[in-house]
């Protein structure tokens, strides 16, 4: 009679093995349940806040700045100093944020430059980075020094080819401002500012309000959309542009390609257009022509790429791609290599 044991915990262990699937069945079909339940309830409110939030920004919208200044700043495709931007004025060239280095780019036909700007401790803008105060050994940012410290630096001998340029101070922007009223070649002055706390907003209002000219062709640059906002709600004539970080995509929200898409359109379709920035700068691991276009169509004029230095890539950029760049070396434009 073994056998019929034999057959009886085979009969029971089919039972049990059905018990076990169909309560992993209920299981599933449950938690797919729940799903379906809490989905009918989140996406009408979340559809709902959309609108709510697209109808608002209609409201706090800034007003964007004049049309035709804005096109007064943009070169031509054909000219040769449309394409690359002087980072710090060509940093690798000259001494970065120097008055020299803005020199040699006009010399050489360029007119198209950003220059980094910080207020010191005692609420002086000046043109300037941290990277050169570390290399003149000081710790901490220019919000740690005053303006008296920071013009003890001869910035000249801090780069690679400072023997070829006279001794030169960090300049404070009112000297810049002077500075670029004596040229007589025009300039678009990016000022990329990486202070933004409330102080060095006011500052920098009182300045562009107090100096016509200078704001006429200075477009200030920020990786904060709320700086950005808080300038230009009191000034809407100052023309602004988003520095887009690309820590901003943190690795979570990269793994998803949904909610790196949602945060994109958010940025461009809703922050952009409300804060009425005119340029966007972007890492050129981020960049192609569709994401260019996309911002283009909500009413960016210029959409740059940052860093790109090396011919090939530069050459890509003008003849493929038509996109202009941020560049730290104009010695390596490709039309300068080619009649070399």
């Amino acid at each position: 009679m073994s056998w019929l044991r034999w057959l009886w915990l085979c009969l029971k262990m089919i039972y049990q093995l059905f018990c076990c699937s169909m309560s992993l069945i209920s299981l599933l079909f449950n938690v797919f349940w729940f799903c379906c339940t809490l989905a009918s309830a989140i996406i009408p409110w979340c559809t709902l806040t959309l609108l709510s939030i697209c109808v608002a920004s209609k409201f706090v919208k800034l007003r964007t700045p004049n049309e035709k200044r804005l096109l007064n700043l943009f070169h031509e495709p054909g000219d040769i100093s449309y394409w690359p931007i002087a980072n710090r004025g060509a940093g690798y060239d000259a001494p970065e944020n120097s008055k020299a280095a803005v020199k040699k780019c006009l010399a050489r036909g360029y007119r198209n430059v950003l220059l980094d700007a910080g207020l010191t401790a005692c609420g002086e803008i000046v043109i300037a980075n941290r990277q050169t105060l570390e290399r003149a050994g000081l710790s901490g940012g220019l919000a740690h020094h005053t303006l008296a410290e920071l013009q003890k630096i001869n910035i000249t001998e801090l780069h690679p080819m400072g023997s070829q340029y006279d001794a030169e101070h960090i300049a404070t922007l009112k000297e810049l401002a002077d500075f670029l009223d004596e040229q007589s070649t025009p300039l678009t002055l990016f000022l990329h500012i990486h202070d933004n706390s409330a102080r060095m907003l006011e500052r920098l209002q009182q300045f562009m309000a107090s100096r016509e000219q200078f704001r006429q062709r200075t477009i200030i640059i920020s990786p904060s959309p709320l700086a950005i906002y808080q300038l230009r709600k009191l000034q809407p004539e100052i023309i602004c542009g988003l520095w887009h970080e690309t820590y901003l995509s943190l690795a979570i929200l990269k793994s998803s390609t949904l909610i790196t898409s949602i945060y994109g359109a958010v940025l461009r379709n809703i922050i952009a257009p409300v804060i009425g920035i005119s340029v966007v700068f972007l890492s050129k691991e981020e960049f192609n022509l569709h994401i260019a276009d996309l911002w283009r169509n909500v009413g960016v004029y210029g959409v740059y790429v940052y860093m790109v230095n090396s011919p090939t890539e530069k050459r890509y950029f003008q003849k493929t791609l038509k996109t202009q760049y941020l560049t730290d070396s104009l010695r390596s434009e490709p039309h300068l290599l080619m009649k070399a």
